[in-house]
Order: C-alpha cells, then structure tokens, then sequence
C-alpha cells in the first residue's frame, strides 16, 4: 500500500472536499443516529447527503430536522435500491465538484479519525480509485472483512475476516483487490472514467462489480488497517436464519448475473454452476424458512434469465424448472459433499 501519514490532521484549507451519502428507506431513526455519528468525525472538510429511497413512512418529516450545518436531504420519487439511491450521490458529489464520495450504510458506526484516515491514504497515490475500512461487528471488535480478491483472469473472488491472509492474497494478487460497499471511499475521477453503480444489480454485488470495474481501468482498490467501521453482520454461512428473504433472493441472483457481465455466458457457467450449488446447499440448510427458500429458488431463475429489478415476494421459480431442481437437490444431498468456490459471506 505504500506509506502515508494515517496520523496526518487536516485542516479547512488543505482537506478535499467529501461528500458523505447516506441512504435511507423507512429508517429514519437509523439514518439519524448515523448523521451524529459522522458530524462527530474530525475531518473538517465534508458535507452530508441523505437520499431517501421513496419511502412510504414519515421518514422525510423526520429527517428533515436534520437539515442545515453541512446536511442535505434529496428525495428519490421510486425507489431505485441501492444502487439508484447511491448513483445520485455521486452525481451530486460530481456536481459539487468533490474530490470523493464515502457512500456508507446507514446502520454503520464510525469513528471520528475514520474518514481522515481513509482520505489520508486515498491521497498519497492518485492511482487509488477505492478505499474502505476493515468491517467489525456491530456491537464487538470481531473483523467481519479485513480484505479481498475479485479477479477476472483468475475467474474468481472471494473476501476474507483474517488480515493475514488478506495480505497474503494482495501479494499473490497485485492490482486486484477487493472493497465492500459498507463504507467505501470513491475518488470521483473513477467516476468519471468508469461510470457509477451499476443499476441493474439494484441491491447487492454491486460493489464487487465496481471493484472489479476500477481495478480493470487500472485503478487499485485499498482496505485501509487503520480505520474500523462497525456494521451488522449478514454471514449466510453462520447466521443464515436471521437473514430476510430479500438478502437472499438479491445474491443468489446477482452472483450469476456478475460472473456472467464479466465472462459472458459460456465463460460463466463454472462459476454459475458453483454458486447454483451453493445456494442449493443454503436452501436445504433453510427448510424452517420456506420463504427463504422461496426467495433463493426465484433469485436463481431470475439470475439464469438475467433479470434486473426489485425482490418481490410473490416470485416464484416456474414449476416444472422447481421440480428439477428439487429432485436434483434431494440426489445431490445424498452425496459425499464436494470442495465448492469460495463465495462472499457477509
């Protein structure tokens, strides 16, 4: 990574501006708590974006109160999910001319060196495109993602908790690392030569897909060690039933429909038939929840027919397609089980 000053102390004068989006969808009083959260950082130089997605609730009534001292409220008519709400922070923070956009959750927690940290590192190399925190656990000091790795020549991506091997696969794989969306720094000149999100993934695998996007216009994508960003975790692999159905439909879609941007069609299909696999797996592991079992079944048809769009609960995988995959399911189970890729767990 290079050495910089994570210590460095901006001033007014000599901060880049940032603007700081945070999106909000009938969670005011998440969104509230993540205002006062970054007001309180150190960084003097940043202005704040709350974009609410169409909510239906009295989120706007209420986060409307928040307006003025650096905080901005712009109201979404439809809701364009993650990745809509997003792309119109970052069209404003072009338009503010703003030499970065941190599009953070609004259910994260920062600390008040963490953007002067995360800036600090992002200037010491204009070839930086990316740069995000390591992710803990909401409530505890646990690492969550320490780094990752999304490859096209290699044909594979994956993301680790454990620094060590995060460091071991940025030497193995120069130039091809991996940030998350939770809290991700974004110098806008990536903008401007790669585009932003990418909507037809709506929600999730979005970041994975701009990782892969900055690092092939020759930009690199940084963790930087010494920032830390809490964050509720989402691992499907150890906290699979208290995840909602949408999460599920979302990333057994978009996996498919990732590789398959990336590699086409027939360049994708090992990668398809491992994440198939996969989420066969977790929807068996699942049989108390049918409705996210539901949600898998359609998110992988949708993915096979590279649908884009919202997660709606009445979709079903066709029924004869169900069939199949249930009586291979029920002869796949029966099987001594086989070493699958690595994918994203939380």
């Amino acid at each position: 990574m290079g050495n910089w000053n994570s210590g460095k102390i901006y001033t007014h004068d000599d901060a880049p501006l940032v603007l700081i989006v945070l999106l909000n969808w009938e969670s005011a009083d998440e969104t509230a708590t993540a205002v006062a959260s970054v007001q309180a950082m150190e960084y003097p130089n940043f202005r704040i974006l709350v974009v609410d997605n169409a909510s239906q609730d009295d989120s706007l009534d209420r986060l409307r109160s928040l307006t003025g001292q650096g905080v901005e409220i712009l109201e979404s008519p439809i809701n364009t999910g993650y990745t809509g709400g997003c792309n119109l922070g970052m069209k404003r923070a072009l338009e503010m001319n703003a030499r970065y956009v941190w599009l953070l959750n609004n259910d994260a927690t920062v600390a008040p060196h963490t953007l002067s940290s995360l800036v600090a590192l992002a200037e010491s190399d204009p070839s930086i495109g990316l740069v995000t925190p390591r992710i803990a656990a909401l409530e505890e000091d646990r690492l969550t993602f320490a780094g990752g790795i999304v490859s096209m020549k290699e044909k594979l991506y994956n993301e680790t908790h454990d620094p060590a091997v995060a460091e071991e696969w940025n030497t193995r794989y120069p130039g091809c690392g991996l940030v998350i969306g939770t809290a991700m720094l974004v110098r806008t000149d990536l903008i401007r030569k790669i585009g932003m999100l990418d909507t037809r993934f709506f929600a999730y695998y979005e970041d994975i897909d701009y990782s892969a996007r900055s690092s092939q216009a020759g930009f690199r994508n940084i963790v930087d060690p010494n920032s830390v960003v809490h964050h509720l975790e989402k691992n499907r692999n150890t906290k699979p039933f208290e995840i909602k159905p949408h999460y599920w439909y979302y990333m057994a879609r978009n996996e498919s429909r990732f590789w398959r941007k990336h590699l086409g069609l027939a360049g994708s299909m090992k990668q398809i038939w491992y994440s198939f696999n996969g989420f066969l797996r977790h929807r068996n592991r699942l049989a108390t929840k049918p409705e996210s079992g539901e949600a898998i079944l359609a998110g992988l048809w949708d993915g096979w027919l590279d649908r884009s769009g919202p997660y709606r609960p009445e979709t079903r995988m066709p029924s004869l397609a169900r069939a199949v995959v249930d009586l291979y399911s029920h002869r796949k189970a029966l099987q001594p089980a086989e070493k699958l890729q690595p994918v994203r767990s939380s």
